[in-house]
């Protein structure tokens, strides 16, 4: 596949992954019910792959371990994200969301003690500053944004741990296997959330099964596998750059469909956050560069 090629499928990949907030609102169920059912039916869509794939399973306890553990902090994701998304602005809650790798560098520096460097802390703190003018302006709101807000930012920090414990299995692990356990334990997880906070009932309306159908087939299973096949055809710093398409389109769709213009606080944050998240990837290259041979 040519280069160009690969950034055609990258950018496909972003507009799917774009539509993610826009059919969660469009749904009119209970939040614990959307995230639900999305991840069952993505599992249920990935099963589909199994009878085809010839790879091995998993070959040892301690990789079908941590999997488990990634599938519980996706279903804590989309059990937060979901939840946030529904009580404040879409702005707000993609721009939060898209934090996801500043928690990693966290996590990195942590628990594995990875250099996190001038930028790194840079970074970070621009992250902050950009998460506080995003909930600042919905405060003066009223404060359901604002809890929609630390929703969205908690669901970040779950994607940040999701994303952080992949890196030590999905190397060993072929992608199938990986996908069907973590789909299916996050389905599993928000069940079980759902029935012990009793908010997860039967959808709204018929129309929503449609809408749970498009989340699972376009965002998640379209436009996260056409990342991780550009992943073998483009250098992993464009993939990782290329997540924050994602907020911005989500924005122009929400001013488009629902007519909902952001705050220029949240522009502001959004955009902060943004240079955040360059800096923290830029410096992921500049790692991987001295380490590779």
């Amino acid at each position: 596949m040519t280069s160009a090629k690969g950034a055609l499928v990258l950018l496909l990949g972003v507009f799917f992954v774009s539509w993610a907030a826009i059919l969660i609102r469009l749904a009119h169920s209970e939040p614990t019910t959307i995230a639900f059912f999305r991840m069952l039916f993505s599992a249920a869509m990935m099963l589909l792959a199994v009878p085809f794939y010839r790879g091995r399973w998993f070959i040892d306890r301690r990789d079908l371990a941590i999997s488990i553990l990634s599938g519980t902090l996706l279903g804590l994701h989309f059990y937060t994200w979901v939840a946030g998304l529904k009580i404040t602005s879409i702005s707000s809650s993609v721009f939060l969301v898209t934090t996801q790798p500043i928690f990693v560098a966290i996590l990195g520096f942590a628990i594995l003690k990875e250099k996190v460097g001038f930028r790194g802390v840079i970074a970070i703190s621009m992250g902050l500053a950009g998460s506080y003018l995003v909930a600042r302006g919905d405060l003066n709101i009223d404060a359901a944004h604002l809890k929609g807000d630390f929703l969205s930012l908690a669901g970040a920090f779950f994607a940040g741990c999701y994303l952080f414990l992949g890196r030590f299995v999905r190397p060993r692990v072929d992608l199938v296997p990986y996908v069907v356990t973590v789909y299916g334990i996050s389905a599993v997880v928000i069940l079980i959330l759902g029935l012990a906070s009793r908010s997860l009932v039967m959808p709204a309306q018929s129309v929503d099964y449609l809408y749970f159908f498009l989340m699972a087939l376009g965002p998640t299973i379209l436009g996260h596998n056409l990342y991780n096949y550009s992943l073998r055809h483009l250098p992993a710093f464009p993939v990782g750059i290329s997540i924050l398409g994602e907020p911005v389109l989500a924005t122009i769709w929400g001013i488009l469909i629902f007519g909902e213009q952001p705050l220029s606080s949240t522009l502001l944050g959004g955009l902060v956050i943004i240079m955040a998240i360059v800096l923290v990837m830029t410096q992921m290259k500049s790692e991987s560069e001295v380490v590779a041979p």
